[in-house]
C-alpha cells in the first residue's frame, strides 16, 4: 500500500451559490471567490492533476487552491428586481452614510430602468439549476461546464462545474471511455451516482492486478415470512399490510474477499474505490482455503475455477480477490458493449491503464468514545435507538448512570476535566491552551474565565447527552455477510436454497465480546421492528479462513430477514452497533420478533431519462430534496414513536394504536427510500406522504420535551410525554450543581512586567487583529452556509490571523500588557479567550511563562 501523503493534498476550491453566479453574469454584481469547498485526496483528483488542473499554494496556511473546479450550491433563488427594490428601500430608512445611500438609490434607478428585461425576473433554485446545467457559466473569462456530483454533497444538491478545457478528457476518463448515447433513454440516476465513486476521499492506495480477480455471481436467499408490507393503498398513500410475502436477501451484496497478503497494520476491511467499483474487501486467507478445498484428483497448480462468465476460468493459484457484480457497477451498463462479459473485459483494460491502483476510503476503526472503569470500550446510542425501546424512567436512570457520573466528575474533578479537554482539542478550540495553562499553574481553574469555559464545555456535553448520546459498553462493527458461504460459492459448492452452513438465524461471530447475546442497532433506525437481538457464537471455520479485528461482525441472511430488520443493510462497509448491556438486552428482547419486519414494496419510478444536462438537472433537483426528506422523515417517525409509547403508557391498547403503528411502519420504509434517492427514484410524492402521516389523529399539537434538542425549530410548543427520550430529558435536568470554588483573580496569576516597556504599536495591531478575527468568525456563524464550509471558513480565519500575529516579535512586557489589558477592559473581555488562544498557538513558551508557575495537585 502507498501512503496518500506521497500522492497529493486536498485541493480547496470555490464554493458559490448559483444565484451569485447569475447576479455576477447578468446583473454585474461583484463575486468574491471563497475557497471553502474541497476536493479530497482521491483517484479523481490524481487524474485531474495529471490532466492539467492548476493550483497555487496559499502561504498563510499551505493550502492548495484551485479555481479549475467550482462547487455550485442551489440553496437560494435569484431575487426579482421588485423584491430587491423593496429590500433596499427598507434599508434606506435606517442608513446614515449619505455616500452609501446615494449608491443604493442609483442601484434602484438602474433596476427600474431595466425592469422589463428578463434578467430582473425571479428565478427559482430549480429553474436556476436547469439554466446553469444546460448553459454553463463564465467567470473571469473562463467557461465552466457542469461536471458531476460532489461526492459528499450530492444529497443537498451541490454539484461540481469544471473548466471547459478539462471537461472532455475527464468525462471520458470518468465514464471508462464508453460511448454513452445522449438521446437514448437509460438509467441516468445510477450513472450519475456511480461515476462519482472515483471522487470519494481516500486514505491510501493499493495495487490489485485484474488477472488476480475472480468474479462470481451474486446469490440470493428467498423465503416466505409474515411481514408488514409497505405499498400504496386505495387512497393513493402508503400503508402497512400484514401478510405473507417473499423476502429476498442478497447474501454478498457489496462485499468481497481479498487475500491476507494485501493487508497490513492488523486491518480486516478495506473499503475500495475504482471506476464504477465500490466494495468492502475483507481480510481472508483465500489461498489457504483454495488449497485445502482443491479436488483430490487435480493438481493445485492446474486447478481452474469458473468465473460468472461462460468459458472464463482462473487458475486457483492466481485468485487473490473474489468479487460479485454488486461491487462492479459498470456491469449495469453492459448493453453499451453487448454483454456483461465484454464489459468485464473492457473494465479490466481501464484498470490496467491506471496501473491497477485502487483507492482505500477507510477501514474498520474502534470507537473514540473511550472506555469504562473496567477497560471495556464504549460507544454512544442515538435518540432513535432509545426511543424505539419500551423504556421506563427507572430504566433510563440506570442506562444513563455512567453519563451522570462523568458529568459530576467534569464539574468537580480538575485533573479529569483537563484530560477530557485534552482529548477533545482541535485546531479551532481553546482546549489545549487551557490544559497547558493548568499544567503550568493549576490555580487557573479558579478564575472566572476558566469557570466560564468549563461551564460551556459541560453544558455542551449535557446537550449532547440530551440528544440521545448515551455511552454504553459496545461499538460499531462492519457487517460481513455469510463469509464461509461466500468462499464455498466461489468454488461452486454452495446452494442458496439450503440453510446456512455456518451461522444460523440470528447467530453472529465477532471478537468484540464474549460468546453471549447482544443488542444490535443500525442507522437509519426508526422503530421496534429495527431492533435486533443476536447470539455471538464461536465458529472455527471463520477463525481459520478470516483474519478479523474486533470491529468486524459476521452475520447470516440465509432464511433470516436480517437486511430488512436492519433497514435494508448491505455489506459495502455498513456497520451495526453491538451493545453488551443486560438491561438493554432485556428491553430489546421485549420487542425483537414481536414487531413484524417491514418490507418495501413501493414501486420504482418508471420515468426514463436521456443523458442530457437538462435531465441531469431534473434528477438533481429531486435528489436535492432528499436531505430535507430524510430529516422530516426521521422527525415524523420519532414523533409517532413518542406518541405511541406515551399512549401505551397511559393505558391504551395495542389494538387502539394499530393505526399509529402502521404510520410507524411506513416511516420505517420511507427513511430508506429517502436515502436511496441518490441512485433510484420511486413512484411516490415523499413530501405528501410525510404530510399525510403528520395529520394522524393520534398526534398531539405539543411536541415532547426533548424535541427542542433534535429539531431546528426553537419556537415549538412542548409537553411532557411518557416516552424514553423525555425520560432522558428529565434525568439530565436533575443533575447536581458543581462544588463551590473560591474565586482567584486572573491578574494574580500573571508575572507582572513593566507596562511602560510594552510595544504600544504592537498592542494596537494585535488587538485590531483579534477583534477583526472575532467579528469575522461571528459573521461566519451567522451565515446560512453548511456547517463543514463554515468550519473551514473559521479555521482559515484563525490560521490567517495566527500567521500574522506569529510573525511579530513580542517581548515579555508586551505579552503581559496584552493579558492584563484584555481582562481589565470590559469592552474587550469577550475576546479574551480568542486572544489567549492565538498567543498560545503563536508564542507558546512566552505565553505560558507570562503566568506564575504552580504544579497541579494530582
Amino acid at each position: 500500500m502507498s501512503n496518500l501523503k506521497e500522492l497529493m493534498n486536498s485541493v480547496y476550491i470555490p464554493s458559490i451559490e448559483g444565484a451569485d453566479i447569475f447576479n455576477h453574469m447578468f446583473r454585474d454584481r461583484k463575486l468574491e471567490l471563497k475557497y471553502i469547498g474541497m476536493l479530497p485526496p482521491s483517484l479523481e483528483l490524481k487524474q485531474l492533476i495529471k490532466t492539467g488542473l492548476k493550483y497555487k499554494v496559499k502561504k498563510e496556511n499551505d493550502k492548495w487552491l484551485s479555481s479549475d473546479i467550482i462547487n455550485v450550491k442551489f440553496n437560494v433563488k435569484v431575487a426579482s428586481g421588485k423584491s430587491i427594490i423593496k429590500k433596499i428601500s427598507n434599508k434606506l430608512l435606517t442608513e446614515l452614510d449619505e455616500e452609501y445611500k446615494n449608491k443604493l438609490k442609483e442601484f434602484i434607478k438602474t433596476i427600474e430602468l431595466e425592469s422589463v428585461l428578463p434578467k430582473w425576473d425571479e428565478i427559482s433554485s430549480e429553474q436556476l439549476r436547469v439554466k446553469l446545467y444546460t448553459d454553463g457559466f463564465i467567470l473571469n473569462g473562463i467557461r465552466y461546464k457542469v461536471y458531476k456530483r460532489s461526492s459528499s454533497k450530492s444529497r443537498i444538491g451541490q454539484c461540481l462545474f469544471i473548466k471547459e478545457k478539462l471537461y472532455d478528457s475527464m468525462m471520458n476518463w470518468g465514464r471508462l471511455g464508453l460511448n454513452f448515447i445522449i438521446d437514448k433513454q437509460m438509467d441516468y440516476p445510477s450513472l450519475l451516482a456511480y461515476e462519482s465513486l472515483v471522487g470519494s476521499a481516500i486514505e491510501r492506495t493499493i495495487r490489485i492486478d485484474p488477472k488476480n480477480i475472480l468474479i462470481v455471481n451474486d446469490v440470493e436467499s428467498k423465503f416466505l415470512q409474515q411481514s408488514n408490507v409497505i405499498r400504496s393503498s386505495k387512497n393513493g398513500f402508503l400503508n402497512s399490510f400484514e401478510e405473507d410475502t417473499w423476502i429476498t436477501n442478497s447474501l454478498f451484496d457489496g462485499e468481497s474477499l481479498l487475500d491476507s497478503s494485501y493487508f497490513d497494520d492488523n486491518k480486516s476491511m478495506l473499503l475500495l474505490r475504482n471506476h464504477m467499483f465500490k466494495s468492502a474487501a475483507f481480510n481472508c486467507n483465500v489461498q489457504l482455503f483454495l488449497k485445502e478445498h482443491c479436488p483430490s484428483d487435480i493438481n493445485y497448480d492446474d486447478w481452474e475455477i469458473p468465473s460468472m462468465f461462460e468459458g472464463v476460468k482462473l487458475r486457483a493459484k492466481d485468485v487473490h480477490f473474489i468479487v460479485t457484480p454488486s461491487s462492479l457497477k459498470a456491469l449495469k451498463f453492459s448493453s453499451l458493449l453487448g454483454t456483461e462479459k465484454e464489459m468485464w473485459t473492457h473494465w479490466k483494460k481501464v484498470i490496467y491503464a491506471d496501473n491497477c491502483i485502487f483507492g482505500i476510503c477507510k477501514n474498520e476503526k474502534p470507537s473514540k468514545q473511550g472506555h469504562d472503569d473496567t477497560g471495556f470500550i464504549l460507544q454512544q446510542t442515538s435518540y432513535q435507538m432509545l426511543n424505539s425501546l419500551p423504556l421506563s424512567q427507572s430504566d433510563m436512570n440506570h442506562l444513563c448512570h455512567y453519563e451522570k457520573q462523568i458529568i459530576t466528575r467534569l464539574k468537580n474533578d480538575d485533573s479529569y476535566f483537563i484530560d477530557y479537554i485534552s482529548n477533545h482539542s482541535n485546531k479551532v478550540n481553546s482546549h489545549a491552551m487551557f490544559a497547558d495553562l493548568y499544567k503550568h499553574n493549576s490555580d487557573i481553574v479558579n478564575t472566572k474565565i476558566f469557570r466560564n469555559f468549563r461551564k460551556d464545555v459541560i453544558n455542551s456535553h449535557v446537550t449532547h447527552v440530551k440528544n440521545g448520546k448515551i455511552r454504553l459498553r459496545g461499538d460499531y462493527c462492519v457487517l460481513l455477510g455469510n463469509p464461509i458461504e461466500f468462499l464455498l460459492h466461489s468454488i461452486g459448492r454452495f446452494e442458496s436454497n439450503i440453510e446456512s452452513q455456518s451461522l444460523k438465524q440470528n447467530e453472529v461471530y465477532t471478537k468484540l465480546f464474549d460468546f453471549k447475546e447482544l443488542t444490535a442497532f443500525r442507522n437509519p433506525h426508526t422503530s421496534p421492528s429495527n431492533v435486533l437481538v443476536v447470539k455471538n457464537t464461536p465458529n472455527f471455520e471463520i477463525e481459520k479462513y478470516f483474519n478479523l479485528s474486533p470491529n468486524i461482525v459476521c452475520v447470516n441472511a440465509i432464511q433470516f430477514p436480517l437486511q430488512d430488520i436492519l433497514s435494508g443493510c448491505d455489506y459495502d462497509s455498513d456497520t451495526v452497533l453491538l451493545i453488551d448491556n443486560d438491561q438493554m438486552l432485556s428491553l430489546s428482547k421485549r420487542v425483537f420478533g414481536k414487531y413484524k419486519v417491514c418490507v418495501n414494496h413501493v414501486t420504482s419510478s418508471k420515468i426514463k431519462y436521456q443523458m442530457t444536462n437538462y435531465d441531469m438537472a431534473i434528477i438533481d433537483n429531486e435528489l436535492s430534496k432528499s436531505q430535507r426528506y430524510i430529516g422530516r422523515t426521521v422527525n415524523i417517525g420519532q414523533l409517532c414513536m413518542s406518541t405511541y409509547w406515551h399512549l401505551l403508557n397511559k393505558g391504551h391498547t395495542q389494538k387502539e394504536l394499530k393505526n399509529l403503528l402502521k404510520k410507524i411502519d411506513v416511516v420505517t420504509v420511507l427513511s430508506g427510500i429517502c436515502i436511496d434517492l441518490a441512485k433510484k427514484m420511486f413512484n411516490i410524492n415523499i413530501s405528501q406522504e410525510i404530510k399525510y402521516i403528520s395529520e394522524a389523529q393520534e398526534l398531539m399539537k405539543e411536541k415532547p420535551l426533548f424535541w427542542k434538542y433534535v429539531s431546528q425549530n426553537e419556537t415549538i410548543q412542548t409537553a411532557a410525554y411518557d416516552c424514553p427520550m423525555d425520560y432522558l430529558y428529565n434525568e439530565m435536568n436533575q443533575l447536581k450543581i458543581a462544588d463551590y470554588r473560591k474565586n482567584i483573580d486572573f491578574n494574580q496569576l500573571l508575572l507582572h512586567k513593566e507596562l511602560k516597556k510594552a510595544d504600544r504599536k504592537q498592542l494596537a495591531k494585535i488587538f485590531e487583529y483579534i477583534e477583526t478575527m472575532c467579528l469575522t468568525i461571528n459573521q461566519a456563524f451567522a451565515s446560512s452556509i453548511p456547517s463543514d464550509e463554515r468550519d473551514r471558513i473559521i479555521e482559515d480565519i484563525i490560521r490567517y490571523y495566527q500567521f500574522y500575529v506569529g510573525r511579530l516579535k513580542i517581548n515579555p512586557n508586551t505579552m503581559f500588557s496584552l493579558l492584563e489589558k484584555v481582562i481589565r477592559d470590559e469592552q474587550r473581555v469577550k475576546i479574551t479567550t480568542k486572544l489567549m488562544n492565538v498567543l498560545y498557538n503563536t508564542h507558546k513558551e512566552m505565553f505560558l511563562h507570562a503566568f506564575r508557575p504552580k504544579t497541579p495537585h494530582y
